[in-house]
């Protein structure tokens, strides 16, 4: 569905679907491509935000298709994995193909890539199997470089494309317990893996991280000794800086969402009661009420996006609700439209 709130009307974009979760917006802003499955196929489609109209552009039979998604840095081009899952949780059958919002569609020309991980400045695609991460040609896969990733997690790359973060798992003897036991590091790297740095090791436990829009700046959350809570960290290139002070939490902080700016962080604060959604501004954190999971992200640089269990709303950074909406299945995008 597609509401509009200045006129408080929906349309349906799609009838019979259900939401998958591939979906990414365009460098330009003007396009939104999203995923769904119907009763018996997976689908991609392009919604142009200006138009409010949608083009199918790719399809495969069966609904457990998967879908990834990387848009060109400074075209409106995007590059689509897709494969079907094996058995085992494998990457099947399937390609990788550019396709572009007139809906002309070129295959890559990779015969084991399946899924696509960011369209690099130098106009080559990071794409992975199994296994490997390769920096391959976006016009006839030709690989420029490999990387083995077995032990790299949530491999997500900064978007300029010259930094990629992960979680390194691997499984390291203790002594005093006489046993293998998970050790899981945040690290840092270049595009290719190379040129590594481990921010924080195991003790600190750290996830969902999230890269600036428009800086070279990481956001995660990891667990703090000092304070007992887990807390929202900043990582610029030359040290970490926590959001709060340790000694001034009184909650856990997590799931940071930058701003389209990159000046400021939202985040869920997690204490007994229930969430809630929360923005740091001028020195001060800002409840803006409760939160179903985590806050969603930004409308602007002054408007927090806040599903809950009823409704979405979206406040603005003094607690004000500027506008309120039956909470939907799955919340697929949010944008300001331009004045009529």
């Amino acid at each position: 569905m597609l509401h509009d709130a200045r006129e408080d009307k929906s349309q349906t974009l799609v009838g019979g679907a259900t939401a998958k979760q591939a979906r990414a917006v365009s460098p330009s802003g003007r396009h939104l491509a999203f995923s769904y499955a119907t009763a018996d196929s997976s689908h991609l489609a392009l919604l142009d935000l200006t138009t409010q109209k949608t083009r199918r552009v790719h399809a495969m039979a069966g609904t457990e298709v998967t879908y990834s998604l990387a848009w060109h840095p400074d075209q409106d081009r995007l590059a689509v994995g897709h494969y079907r899952p094996t058995d085992d949780g494998g990457r099947g059958p399937g390609g990788l193909q550019v396709v572009t919002p007139d809906g002309t569609t070129r295959d890559v020309g990779c015969s084991s890539v399946r899924e696509v991980l960011h369209w690099l400045e130098d106009g080559s695609l990071a794409a992975r199997t199994d296994d490997n991460l390769y920096v391959v040609d976006a016009g006839d896969c030709t690989t420029q470089a490999s990387l083995d990733i077995r032990r790299m997690h949530y491999i997500r790359y900064a978007p300029t494309g010259q930094q990629m973060a992960y979680i390194y798992r691997e499984l390291e003897y203790n002594r005093d317990r006489g046993e293998y036991v998970p050790d899981s590091s945040f690290v840092l790297s270049g595009p290719d893996g190379t040129n590594t740095e481990t921010l924080f090791e195991d003790e600190r436990r750290a996830r969902h991280h999230r890269w600036a829009p428009q800086t070279k700046e990481v956001a995660l959350d990891v667990q703090v000794e000092a304070s007992g809570h887990r807390q929202v960290v900043v990582y610029d290139g030359s040290r970490p800086t926590f959001l709060v002070s340790p000694d001034q939490a009184t909650a856990d902080q997590v799931h940071p969402r930058w701003s389209p700016s990159g000046t400021r962080l939202a985040f869920t604060l997690r204490s007994d009661a229930s969430p809630q959604a929360a923005v740091r501004v001028k020195g001060q954190t800002r409840r803006l009420g409760r939160v179903e999971g985590a806050v969603w992200g930004w409308l602007d640089d002054r408007s927090v996006v806040v599903p809950g269990p009823d409704s979405v709303r979206v406040k603005s950074l003094s607690g004000t609700t500027r506008y309120t909406h039956s909470a939907p299945q799955t919340l697929l995008h949010v944008w300001r439209r331009p004045a009529s």
